[in-house]
């Protein structure tokens, strides 16, 4: 259980979401960058090029992980809602909110948006008719999230 006291309840929360975020951004970057293979046109792209896109593609995935993160927060009505026991609800209300973002800005970015193409390597969906690869990483890394910033937030209170 989390207890904090009135006056550090801003301050402690905004180191929950800068480790939410950060965390976020860490992971992503990761999976965004083994996934360039599976994405026309990036073998062609320079070193840094590559860089640049996976960068900004990562601000997007950890700005949509904060935003997971903070439904979850208000479904349950509790900001450190990821420092005590899960509720299955508030998983689901995590996760599916990362995974509905994705469905769309992907079936979107692919189609009418025309923002990317996938190279012959990415696995489809066949009934939502985007990559396989990015529906996953927002299964994999919102799970490996909620575990490391768990274990880094409640550390950092041991600490206090």
């Amino acid at each position: 259980m989390i207890f904090v006291s009135q006056s550090r309840r801003a301050a402690v929360s905004a180191v929950l979401a800068l480790m939410v975020w950060s965390v976020s951004f860490f992971l992503h970057f990761f999976w965004e960058m083994a996934q360039v293979p599976f994405f026309s046109g990036m073998a062609e792209a320079s070193h840094w090029e590559v860089v640049w896109l996976c960068t900004r593609a990562t601000f997007g995935d950890a700005n949509i992980a904060f935003g997971a993160y903070a439904l979850g927060a208000v479904f349950v009505k509790d900001w450190f809602w990821i420092a005590k026991q899960w509720r299955l609800s508030t998983l689901s209300v995590y996760l599916g909110v990362g995974l509905i973002v994705t469905i769309i800005f992907e079936y979107w970015a692919t189609g009418a948006g025309q923002r990317w193409n996938y190279s012959g390597l990415m696995p489809d969906v066949p009934l939502l008719s985007i990559g396989a690869l990015p529906l996953a990483q927002w299964v994999v890394i919102p799970i490996m999230l909620i575990y490391a910033v768990k274990w880094m937030f409640l550390g950092w209170q041991i600490s206090k």
